[in-house]
C-alpha cells in the first residue's frame, strides 16, 4: 500500500489497490464563513470572478488562502453559459506541490462544511470533465475531484468522489476506517459515466455519524433521486471516522503522478443546514 503524505488526504482504491495517503495541516487558519441565507453555511461558487470565497488554495505553485491567489492555469475562473463563473483545474505531468506528494489543484473549505456527529447537511455543486480527459483513469492510477475529509491530518476521507474506480466513470466512494488510516472497507455506492464536456449536476443529503446504522447519503443527479449499488436511495454507512469529530469539503483535481493532463470544471458548490437554503 503506497502512503503519502501531502496538505490534505485523499485514498482510491484502483481495481484491488486501496490507496491511501496522509496529510500535514495548512498553516491558514480556516473560518467559517458568514451565511448570506438563512440556513446556507458556505458558498463557494466562484460568483466573485476569483476564489476569494475559499479559505485555501493548493496547487504546485500556491499553498494559502484564496484571497492572496493569483490565478494561473492550474486554477482559473472561466466565464460559463449555464453558471456564469466556474473554476478551471488542469493539473499536468509533474504538478506535485513540494509540501506533498500527488500531483493536484484544489480549493479546500473550513468545517462549517462539514457535520458533526448526528448532524444532516445539504450540498449543492457541478463538476465537468474537459473532453481531453483522461478516459483510462482507473488504469493510469487513483484520482478525485470532490472529498469531504476528516478534520485531522490522518487516513483518507470518508466520502469523495473519484475518477478511478472504473474506466470512464465518476464514483461516490465510502472510505470505512475504524479509527483515522485504519482502513476496513472502500465501498463504490454509486457509479456514473464521465460524460465529458456536460456538467454533473449534484445535490446530496448526509447524515454524518461514525455509526454504520445512523450514518447515510441521499443523492440526485441533473435533478433526479438515485439509487445506489445496493438498490437503495438512502445508503446506510459510517460518514465520519471514529475518531474524528467533523468533515471540510474540497473541491478541484487530485491525482497519482501520470502522464496525461487533466483538466476539471467546478461550480455553484453549496452548504446549507436545510434543503431551501441551497
Amino acid at each position: 500500500m503506497f502512503r503519502s503524505r501531502p496538505v490534505f488526504a485523499s485514498r482510491v482504491a484502483v481495481a484491488a489497490v486501496v490507496v491511501a495517503m496522509s496529510v500535514t495541516p495548512l498553516a491558514v487558519t480556516v473560518a467559517a464563513s458568514a451565511a448570506p441565507t438563512a440556513g446556507r453555511v458556505f458558498t463557494g461558487d466562484y460568483s466573485g470572478g476569483n476564489f476569494s470565497q475559499w479559505p485555501s488554495v493548493q496547487n504546485k505553485s500556491y499553498n494559502g488562502p484564496g484571497t492572496g491567489y493569483v490565478p494561473t492555469y492550474s486554477a482559473s475562473i472561466v466565464p460559463d453559459a449555464t453558471y456564469g463563473q466556474a473554476a478551471r483545474f488542469e493539473v499536468r505531468s509533474g504538478d506535485a506541490p513540494s509540501f506533498g506528494e500527488g500531483e493536484r489543484s484544489e480549493v479546500a473549505a473550513g468545517n462549517d462544511t462539514g457535520g458533526f456527529e448526528g448532524q444532516a447537511r445539504w450540498y449543492q455543486f457541478a463538476t465537468k470533465f474537459d473532453s481531453t480527459f483522461p478516459q483510462n483513469h482507473a488504469s493510469l492510477g487513483w484520482g478525485l475531484t470532490n472529498q469531504w475529509h476528516q478534520d485531522v491530518s490522518i487516513g483518507s476521507p470518508p466520502v469523495g468522489w473519484y475518477v478511478s474506480q472504473r474506466n470512464g466513470y465518476w464514483s461516490l466512494v465510502v472510505n470505512k476506517q475504524s479509527l483515522p488510516g485504519a482502513d476496513l472497507e472502500t465501498l463504490s455506492i454509486f457509479d456514473t459515466p464521465l460524460d465529458v464536456g456536460s456538467w454533473h449536476d449534484v445535490k446530496m443529503q448526509i447524515n454524518w455519524s461514525a455509526s454504520d446504522a445512523t450514518g447515510w447519503i441521499k443523492l440526485w443527479l441533473n435533478g433526479v433521486r438515485q439509487t445506489f449499488a445496493n438498490g437503495a436511495d438512502t445508503y446506510f454507512v459510517r460518514t465520519l471516522i471514529p475518531g474524528t469529530s467533523t468533515v471540510y469539503y474540497k473541491e478541484g483535481y487530485y491525482r497519482e503522478q501520470m502522464q496525461p493532463t487533466g483538466v476539471v470544471f467546478h461550480a455553484g458548490f453549496r452548504c446549507a443546514t436545510e434543503e431551501g437554503a441551497l
